[in-house]
């Protein structure tokens, strides 16, 4: 049965009817409908400390970031971490280097030479870029929301007449393969319910008066448990609430570049993440929830500080060499200068990136790999892959 929620101090449940038609059964079941938001919350101590550490690790990456005078060098790579991770949440695997393989040999969804996880990744990865740029000027909106959840489920099972748009059937959170009565939880039901309970979310994480009485990670954290109660959409929830985060931290000031990836963490505690979710319905007690975002946001942190210092410190090292080596060759000296972005790369990709000949960039690319700033990723012999091994012992470490 799923969790009984009837008793939430933060919820109410109504009651759904129908059959199970994978297994000719009917059900009666309570879905849940969470109450508004709160404006203030009270916090014990260790929770407070746990938010001052968040925010000082945030405020250590944003300032390593700052110092890059092309910040797409660092933010490709952590949202293509974020990618694989917040995707991997969700059942869709893949590994950094098969997305950035993918991504050098094309950029077009439909190319059936995309294994579909890939592919599917890499629907994330346009998403995200989309979020980005829409929130340098614009609130988080439900044009934006249907546009990233639509990207996201581009060419997958999810993909039809429902994406993009609000979910008008009901859906239920448990494996697949069992029964709905089974379900660990049923989000709240279809229809103008279900659009108010959206409105009213955004009216709140775009009410400007909480930043005086919410510390943002606050309000990121119970946004994110409010987006996923919801359940808004039929597929893609998780990796669109996941984005909203980061989003709400971009709009804030914490994060003046997308350079922070929380889902790998989250990932690797993925049991712990949903039971603090479903908690939080079952008791009403935000803290534990809310520590454990902070420690979230931490630790991401850290580790993207990690390798936001390392990626620039092997980039010194890339353009030294490269200088020193090749004095007049300046296409191959912008090739290496871009290796902690664009670690992977064809012939084709180099030429579309920096213009010049195709020859050109055949011949500036050759010469990097004389030099073992580049060498071979596969063995094909048109459209041959090069990478740099040593960026990715950084980005994957």
């Amino acid at each position: 049965m799923p969790t009984d929620l009837s008793n939430s101090p933060v919820g109410t449940t109504v009651v759904i009817r129908g059959t199970d038609n994978r297994f000719d059964a009917p059900y009666e079941l309570g879905a849940f409908v969470p109450a508004p938001l709160p404006k203030r919350l009270d916090l014990p101590g260790p929770v407070w400390m746990a938010l001052s550490d968040a925010m000082t690790a945030l405020g250590r990456l944003d300032s390593a970031a700052s110092l890059i005078p092309n910040p797409q060098l660092v933010t490709r790579v952590a949202t293509r971490r974020e990618a694989i991770g917040t995707s991997a949440l969700e059942g869709t695997f893949a590994n950094l280097t098969d997305l950035f393989a993918a991504e050098a040999v094309s950029m077009d969804e439909t190319d059936p030479s995309t294994p579909p996880n890939v592919r599917e990744v890499m629907n994330y990865t346009r998403a995200a870029d989309a979020a980005y740029d829409w929130v340098q000027e614009r609130p988080i909106t439900i044009p934006l929301l249907s546009s990233l959840q639509a990207v996201i489920v581009r060419g997958t099972d999810s993909d039809g007449p429902e994406a993009g748009a609000l979910r008008e059937r009901q859906v239920f959170i448990g494996a697949k393969n069992r029964p709905i009565t089974e379900a660990r939880f049923i989000p709240p039901p279809p229809g103008d319910q279900l659009t108010v309970l959206v409105d009213d979310w955004l009216d709140w994480i775009n009410n400007e008066s909480l930043r005086d009485s919410l510390h943002l990670l606050v309000r990121v954290a119970l946004a994110h448990y409010q987006f996923e109660t919801i359940h808004p959409y039929t597929d893609g929830n998780g990796r669109v609430g996941r984005l909203i985060a980061v989003l709400q931290m971009l709009i804030d000031g914490a994060l003046t570049t997308p350079v922070l990836s929380v889902s790998d963490w989250l990932k690797d505690h993925a049991a712990e993440y949903r039971d603090h979710l479903l908690q939080v319905s079952m008791t009403g007690n935000w803290a534990p929830w809310v520590d454990f975002f902070a420690r979230a946001v931490a630790a991401s942190a850290e580790d993207a500080h990690r390798r936001v210092t390392g990626l620039l410190a092997l980039r010194e090292v890339l353009a030294s060499e490269a200088r020193e080596a090749l004095p007049r060759a300046r296409l191959a000296i912008e090739i290496a200068d871009d290796l902690i972005a664009f670690p992977i790369l064809t012939v084709a990709a180099a030429q579309a990136r920096y213009g010049k000949s195709n020859q050109a960039n055949r011949d500036a690319i050759n010469r990097l790999c004389e030099l073992g700033f580049l060498e071979p990723y596969s063995d094909a012999r048109y459209d041959r892959l090069y990478w740099n091994r040593r960026v990715f012992a950084i980005i994957e470490s």
